[in-house]
């Protein structure tokens, strides 16, 4: 059985492969104003036809009937991330209150392009089956976003409104997303059809209860009651779904930046620029160093390998329980400073995070930079094998080759995590897997 689908503002093509590693959906049309945008398209999926011009001039009439419809309207105008002071949500008054520009207005108008092609198709006795609206979190806050809804409703579509960050996402076919996006996402499909999506499956990420002990399917919980929309930890959080434990809050494992950066490619030291890196590029290194690379971020732990009740950790500068003779009951669990990832922006209130951590949302500007500490390591016998690149270099010998610059590996990396069991018993399992009980 094969499922045509529509993409309008498709972009590069992200959500049309996404669509495609389906198997058996195909591209009818990918639509988009933007030359560039299409001709990316067109050379992503050579088999799909295309449509470039503005869509609310566009007869969608005439363009071809599909099973599924996927739409990602227009963003930067609903965003507060521009730094503008939104007013989408504001009605005028009758004191003449200042309205959005013209452009800004035909922007958000797109919006009205979806039920605008559903109502087509169904005049023509075509309907869509199934579709899904994607938008960042704030078009939630429109003025006219009930009756938008209603108007998808009303031609024969149940909704479901989800928010989703999209490193909390987990396909059945493709990779998980290493990072951090919040969006808005209104999925409708036809009520004839007799059936409702299966959401759990999709919207309930695998995550770790401490006090459960298990690996549960958790919860979206928002913070603020009758809160349908929102960013992740800012206005929900994820819950463990058993009452014994109260309902704590659980952390889906995500997948860090640092899984897709290339490290065989050359960098540059920070030092040693032609063009010295800006002061606020240059705060937030050293801020992402005193938060992720001194002892004021992870310090090291103590892990207990044995088999009693007492299993908690222990900080590194606590005392040591009781050691065994063979002295294997304890592991060391330390941190080595991680790959900073720096906005280099010049918008204020930016700062760098740890690249075990996903990667922020990224838009077509290349305005993230890449820091790390490399090391030197030592290639011959004695007690010393390394030190910081920061340090005094050991003794360099006649030959000259026995110290090595140690950047991080050009090759893949598994990161995911592992659980090892405390009892005699059972193997390391990554973190993602089931907990055996």
């Amino acid at each position: 059985m094969t499922l045509t689908y529509i993409d309008f503002f498709c972009g590069a093509g992200g959500s049309s492969a996404g669509a495609e590693r389906v198997p058996g959906v195909k591209a009818a049309l990918a639509a988009n104003h933007w030359d560039k945008a299409i001709a990316s398209h067109s050379a992503n999926f050579p088999d799909a036809d295309h449509f470039l011009g503005d869509l609310h001039d566009a007869d969608v009439a005439k363009f071809p009937a599909a099973d599924l419809f996927w739409a990602s309207p227009e963003c930067p105008k609903w965003s507060t991330a521009r730094g503008v002071k939104r007013d989408f949500d504001k009605q005028p008054d009758l004191f003449g209150e200042t309205l959005p520009d013209a452009a800004t207005d035909r922007s958000r108008a797109l919006m009205w392009d979806v039920p605008r092609y559903l109502e087509a198709m169904a005049c023509r006795g075509k309907p869509v089956l199934a579709g899904v609206v994607e938008n960042v979190i704030d078009v939630r806050a429109w003025d006219l976003w009930t009756r938008w809804v209603q108007d998808i409703r009303d031609l024969g579509y149940a909704t479901r409104l989800i928010a989703l960050n999209s490193m909390h996402a987990r396909p059945a076919v493709t990779p998980v997303a290493p990072q951090s996006r919040d969006r808005l996402y209104l999925a409708y499909w036809r009520r004839e059809l007799g059936r409702t999506p299966d959401w759990d499956k999709w919207l309930r990420p695998k995550a770790w209860c401490t006090t459960c002990e298990e690996w549960v399917r958790a919860v979206q919980a928002f913070k603020r009651p009758g809160a349908d929309m929102g960013r992740y930890r800012q206005q929900y959080a994820y819950r463990c779904p058993h009452v014994t434990c109260r309902n704590q809050i659980v952390e889906p494992p995500v997948v860090p930046a640092a899984s897709i950066i290339d490290w065989s490619l050359p960098g540059q030291r920070v030092g040693g620029r032609a063009k010295p890196l800006a002061d606020k590029t240059l705060a937030r290194i050293q801020a992402g160093l005193r938060r992720y690379a001194t002892p004021d971020g992870t310090p090291p732990f103590l892990v207990p390998l044995r088999s009693d009740r007492n299993r908690s950790l222990l900080a590194g500068r606590d005392p040591l329980a009781t050691v065994v003779a063979d002295g294997g009951n304890h592991g060391l669990t330390t941190t080595a400073p991680p790959p900073l990832l720096v906005p280099t922006e010049g918008r204020d209130g930016k700062s760098a995070t740890a690249a075990i951590e996903p990667l922020r949302t990224q838009t077509a500007r290349n305005e993230t930079g890449l820091a790390w500490l490399p090391f030197i390591a030592e290639l011959r016998g004695g007690s010393s094998d390394a030190r910081p690149v920061l340090d005094a270099l050991a003794t360099v010998t006649a030959s000259g080759n026995h110290h090595g610059l140690a950047l991080p590996t050009g090759g893949p990396v598994d990161w995911s995590a592992l659980l090892t069991p405390y009892y005699g018993t059972g193997a390391a399992r990554p973190s993602p897997s089931p907990s055996a009980r």
